[in-house]
């Protein structure tokens, strides 16, 4: 039972704690820009952001978020893990990798700074609802493939400037990597679907009430 689990982490383990590094660093850099964009809003962009929550929760405590189309909730879940995914296929991945992650850090750290802002402590429980839930598989995932997807970009980058004639990690273990991701990302979608919106629904219902 062990030799199948450990050879979904069979990767050159000199370089998974550089690959890591990069993108948590590119993650929380770009998440700690959202913060601080987010806090710098004033004047009638902060009006406007407090009534787009406003009509967002009215939206959602009528219901209107109850029943997402399927096809957009799995493009939610997935689009950033496929992007992480594909550009381990090209060497440019080094360079797109980690303003992949800037990018996602970014997002979502506005987001829920958005939420924040305006329905302060309130807001941290909705944001937890709106990406915490799925967050918690999601980026994981996304990390998980955006490390391989960095050592294999790496590897592309060796051999294209002749230092290197190793093969790009596409063996077994990839595949075993990518087919456990895709799992966790069906659980996603399903959270996506059909748990988020009710949770999310109950809690602006009372966010109103009050």
């Amino acid at each position: 039972m062990q030799r199948p689990v450990a050879g979904v982490w069979d990767v050159p383990t000199a370089g998974i704690l550089p690959a890591l590094a990069v993108c948590s660093i590119c993650f929380f850099a770009g998440g700690l820009l959202g913060c601080l964009l987010m806090a710098r809003v004033a004047g009638g962009a902060g009006e406007g952001l407090e009534a787009y929550v406003q009509s967002f929760l009215r939206a959602a405590e009528s219901g209107a978020l109850s029943a997402p189309d399927l096809l957009p909730s799995m493009w939610e879940c997935i689009r950033w893990p496929l992007l992480a995914l594909l550009l381990g296929f090209t060497a440019l991945g080094l360079l797109g990798l980690p303003v992949l992650f800037a990018v996602r850090g970014f997002l979502l750290a506005f987001s829920i700074a958005s939420f924040v802002r305006v329905l302060g402590s309130a807001g941290c429980l909705l944001a937890f609802l709106l990406f915490g839930v799925t967050g918690a598989i999601s980026v994981p995932v996304f990390f998980m493939l955006g490390v391989q997807s960095v050592l294999s970009a790496r590897r592309l980058a060796s051999r294209f400037l002749g230092e290197s004639r190793q093969p790009a990690l596409y063996g077994k273990a990839w595949f075993q990597r990518c087919g456990l991701c895709a799992a966790a990302l069906v659980v996603c979608v399903v959270l996506e679907y059909l748990v988020v919106p009710m949770l999310v629904s109950g809690l602006a219902g009372a966010l109103i009430a009050i």
